[in-house]
């Protein structure tokens, strides 16, 4: 197989494998009703078994980071896939909230290292000046996986029900798996391998003043978005516009549309002027104004406006999804993975306190005859946090590596 090809197939693997990811991350809106039925929880309870995804995705990041560092990529996705896809066996299976919570929780652990494997390899792989361009790419074709979570997932659930759903899922992520088994070479991985102390590579990259500027982007922007994406846009639209559970996911498939649309985009214009400050600056800026909206406006718009303010969520976050592409280019190579992976955590610690947040307030300020109300509280704490993380980006100073003599970071 030519260079070209191998190149190709690597990347279409890597981006189907990306694409279950985000197929768990936000599924569990789509079938959100069936679980507290199924199960009779509550949103708080409900709230903290989809959050299990996040928080074991984020306790995933830094054991995978040192991973992809020491053994590559090839046996770390292998390794981590098995865990995934036993863990989507048991949410298929589940008897009790625990079990689901479980199973939730070894997905979101196994499919952690997906996305920082992927951004590792196109670091190590490819042009350095496509890869903000490539990872764009690579994370649309991703994000087919919120749409097919969204209304294609409600239609199907509702002809097999969620379980046997979830188990035709299961049989598809692990035969790609094995795919990627085959596909991925550990060649380059061998000439990266960091010989350094993992201690000092992860007081390097925590010691970087300008990466913890712009780390509240995570938690606040991604983790209010991935908390109304994937679990919550549902029962909004259910409880406040009055929709049946298709049609709510037809609506926020919007979310997933608007992303996949914004995110190459923003890739090509940051590879084109050389920057990602600017870029990430207009994403936030656009997600602040999406909160600041539904905050006034959320239960006053009609069916046109909602579909334009679901999409433009999609594309700010899309924008601000840029900050993921940054510690590839601050840090050598050779802890390239853990310097994602570093970041990257705050994704997943911010989704899982969001979700269960968001629960928490719909049950405890829930008012008959005014569903708006408990989610224009969480409208306008996510104003507030993305407020707040627009304030660190503005101060964030960006450099290159390759604007460092002998790979020294600025601090």
């Amino acid at each position: 197989m030519s260079k070209d090809k191998t190149g190709l197939a690597v990347f279409v693997t890597l981006s189907i494998l990306y694409f279950f990811s985000i197929f768990h991350r936000v599924g569990t809106a789509s079938i959100a009703t069936n679980l507290v039925t199924d199960f009779n929880t509550d949103n708080s309870i409900l709230g903290l078994m989809s959050g299990m995804y996040f928080y074991s995705y984020a306790a995933a990041q830094i054991p995978v980071g040192i991973l992809l560092d020491k053994i590559g990529t090839r046996k770390t996705l292998t390794i981590l896939g098995i865990i995934a896809s036993f863990g989507n066996l048991i949410f298929s299976l589940s008897p009790t909230v625990s079990v689901l919570a479980l199973g939730r929780g070894l997905i979101g652990f196994g499919v952690g290292g997906f996305y920082i494997s992927a951004l590792r390899t196109l670091a190590i792989s490819f042009n350095p000046k496509r890869y903000a361009t490539l990872t764009g790419t690579l994370t649309s074709i991703g994000h087919l996986g919120g749409v097919v979570a969204s209304s294609p997932l409600a239609l199907f659930t509702l002809f097999l029900g969620w379980r046997d759903a979830f188990l035709i899922v299961f049989f598809l992520m692990f035969l790609f798996v094995a795919v990627a088994w085959f596909t991925l070479k550990d060649s380059e991985d061998k000439l990266l391998n960091s010989k350094r102390s993992i201690r000092k590579d992860f007081g390097k990259i925590l010691s970087n003043r300008q990466l913890l500027k712009i780390m509240p982007v995570p938690f606040f922007v991604y983790g209010c978005f991935v908390s109304f994406q994937g679990l919550w846009a549902g029962p909004f639209l259910m409880d406040v516009y009055g929709m049946s559970k298709a049609n709510a996911s037809l609506f926020f498939m919007f979310i997933s549309i608007g992303f996949m649309v914004a995110f190459p985009l923003a890739g090509i214009i940051s590879d084109k002027v050389n920057k990602k400050k600017p870029v990430l600056l207009t994403g936030i800026i656009l997600s602040l104004l999406f909160w600041l909206l539904m905050s006034i406006f959320g239960a006053a718009l009609d069916s046109y406006q909602l579909l334009v303010l679901l999409a433009f969520l999609g594309i700010s976050y899309g924008i601000t999804c840029i900050f993921l592409t940054i510690p590839a280019t601050m840090f050598p190579l050779e802890i390239a993975g853990l310097a994602i992976a570093s970041l990257n955590i705050f994704n997943f610690i911010g989704g899982g306190f969001f979700q269960y947040l968001m629960g928490f307030i719909i049950d405890s300020t829930h008012q008959a005859g005014n569903e708006f109300f408990s989610y224009q509280i969480i409208f306008i704490i996510c104003t507030l946090g993305v407020l707040f993380s627009l304030v660190g980006a503005i101060l964030f100073k960006e450099h290159s590596r390759n604007e460092k003599k002998n790979n020294k970071l600025r601090s």
